[in-house]
């Protein structure tokens, strides 16, 4: 089967978008194809990396099953390929995969070939993870999860469809690079930056968060958020120095954006985090209690972890982007639940939000395909949170930090 151009191939998948750079390399890939076929379609790739580096405990069989059925599907294969050697191009990955839309199973069925694709791809980067962080000598456990990747999108993916698959080649980049790993009950992101505005502190110990550029509705909440559509009366939080002082718009403790500036003097206020800074970023995978005891567990064992491991990757704070850093849990969850303590920990910054986190990873509905009301309510969470959308309000993902 012969295509002579990358859109020939796109059409033949049902791929809607791709990067315009994979003409580029289109030509070289196919020559190879059409002479060495794709590795990543043999089942026996598959045994041969789990044997070198465990990584698949669970799903082994299922990637094999999944390698042979996109090898019978030449263009398949061919776009699998041409997916492996862009994703080996690390200069460019990012910026390709921004552009990429994996192809899809029509709505209601279920394609092992589509819907394995871009986790088949993900396989394929073990080798380089493996190489970029032996000399890290990292514990046992925290490498295994980091090369472990590829096995759990599908278990993400198979706990809100009911089937295999995998739709995070773009998150799992991050596990690709070793930036992305778990200690304790936190899974915690290195190499991040800071975003969202700037932190001053007095000599007192006080603390102002002042707002960066953000676009906002006149009530402080960023504008195009759930419920916070209409432009009228919107206004650009920016945030100035003068020669005696930094002059903004401060965050507020519900994590909205005052309507209205206030001026740090700079004899009095130093700025001890900005845009772009070096962060850890927490995540909160699923399983496990979020008791203040474990949290604190965590972050000291990652701080151990960073300064052993890690010396040459600074960091300024931890950070989060997470609906559990949402003030208005407080008042559904109670102000003794684990929850609002993890959520207590942060300084929260609105950003902008729809309100679909919880909908991914409480109800595993992430495309809002059930409705409403008739959400479950197993617990008393379901039933506070499902009450809440109900009445129109939301629960956003908030950006959250702490030192």
């Amino acid at each position: 089967m012969t295509f002579r151009t990358v859109e020939e191939l796109m059409k033949a998948v049902g791929c809607a978008a791709y990067p315009a750079r994979w003409g580029e390399i289109f030509d070289t890939v196919m020559a190879d194809f059409d002479k060495n076929g794709c590795y990543m379609t043999e089942p026996a790739y598959y045994d041969m990396l789990n044997k070198k580096y465990g990584v698949l405990n669970k799903h082994l069989d299922l990637f094999k099953e999944a390698a042979v059925a996109v090898g019978r599907r030449e263009p398949l294969a061919r776009l699998l390929a041409l997916l492996v050697a862009a994703l080996k191009d690390r200069a460019h990955v990012d910026a390709d995969l921004k552009e990429f839309k994996q192809p899809l199973s029509p709505t209601g069925t279920h394609d092992l070939a589509i819907d394995m694709l871009t986790g088949l791809a993900l396989f394929a980067m073990v080798p380089y993870t493996a190489e970029k962080i032996a000399p890290r000598h990292l514990p046992r456990e925290i490498s295994d999860y980091i090369l472990q990747n590829c096995e759990m999108c599908v278990n993400y993916y198979k706990a809100r469809y009911g089937v295999p698959g995998c739709n995070l080649i773009t998150w799992y980049q991050l596990a690709i690079e070793g930036h992305l790993f778990r200690i304790g009950r936190l899974e915690i992101q290195i190499c991040d930056k800071f975003c969202g505005g700037s932190v001053y502190e007095n000599a007192k110990g006080e603390r102002v968060t002042l707002c960066h550029d953000v676009l906002l509705h006149r009530d402080g909440f960023p504008l195009g958020s759930h419920g916070y559509e209409d432009g009228e009366g919107s206004f650009t939080a920016t945030l100035t120095e003068t020669d005696e002082a930094f002059v903004g718009y401060p965050y507020l403790p519900s994590g909205h954006v005052s309507t209205t500036t206030t001026a740090l003097q700079k004899s009095e206020w130093r700025q001890i985090l900005t845009n772009g800074d070096p962060v850890i970023s927490l995540h909160i995978p699923p399983g496990g209690g979020l008791t203040p005891a474990v949290v604190d567990e965590a972050l000291a064992k990652t701080k151990e972890i960073m300064a052993a491991y890690f010396q040459d990757i600074p960091y300024k704070a931890f950070c989060c982007s997470s609906w559990l850093l949402d003030p208005q849990l407080v008042e559904l969850v109670g102000a003794d639940s684990n929850i609002t303590a993890f959520c207590r920990r942060f300084t929260p910054m609105a950003q902008k939000s729809q309100g679909n986190a919880v909908m991914n990873f409480i109800f595993f509905d992430p495309d809002r395909r059930i409705p409403l009301d008739e959400l479950p309510e197993d617990t008393r969470l379901h039933r506070a949170l499902k009450q809440h959308y109900l009445n129109g309000k939301a629960i956003y993902e908030f950006y959250g930090y702490f030192f």
